[in-house]
């Protein structure tokens, strides 16, 4: 006899897992409704991540703006980074419109696939700059599983990548009129 447990949150609190008591796989008519949790989920949380970093770099916070004298013997890398993109408040509110504009476009399911394509390429270089310059181990965590939700949810689109990528017919050749008269 098989029954459910019930449901179990995480420690988290962004993901809910059925427990079952045997072990066989889930049937695919829910599996599918699973998927479109997680997917959603996952949707949810990069963009609470991404909204929050890409408003207070829009609200003028994060980098060190104004006047400042460091050398690489006073300054560890974050200060660093965060001297070279506050060098400049129009680049600073870029990043930030960067991380905020496609976490918006996560929040519905028509833009969903243009928000994570923007994000996972935003979240890449973030994780690698976080993890070059030694930044806290949080914050390239933090980083890095938004980064992979963002991988999680274009998986999901999967087969319409495909279709705009890789499986597009042969364009025909055209037929070149012979020269000369």
């Amino acid at each position: 006899m098989t029954s459910r447990a019930g449901p179990f949150v995480s420690p988290y609190g962004a993901t809910a897992v059925l427990l079952r008591k045997d072990s066989r796989p889930l049937r695919p008519r829910h599996r599918g409704a699973m998927n479109k949790t997680v997917i959603l989920v996952a949707r949810y949380v990069v963009a609470a991540v991404f909204l929050a970093y890409g408003g207070l770099k829009l609200a003028g916070g994060q980098y060190y703006y104004g006047d400042w004298s460091m050398t690489k013997d006073t300054v560890r890398g974050p200060g660093l980074v965060w001297a070279f993109y506050g060098y400049s408040p129009v680049y600073g509110r870029i990043t930030g419109l960067f991380e905020f504009l496609p976490a918006l476009l996560l929040l519905f399911r028509r833009t969903t696939l243009l928000g994570a394509m923007a994000l996972f390429a935003v979240g890449l270089n973030v994780t690698v700059m976080d993890f070059a310059f030694g930044f806290p181990l949080p914050a390239c965590l933090l980083v890095l599983t938004c980064t992979l939700l963002c991988g999680l949810i274009l998986a999901g689109d999967l087969p319409r990548l495909r279709k705009v990528f890789w499986d597009r017919p042969a364009a025909k050749p055209e037929a070149v009129p012979p020269a000369g008269p």
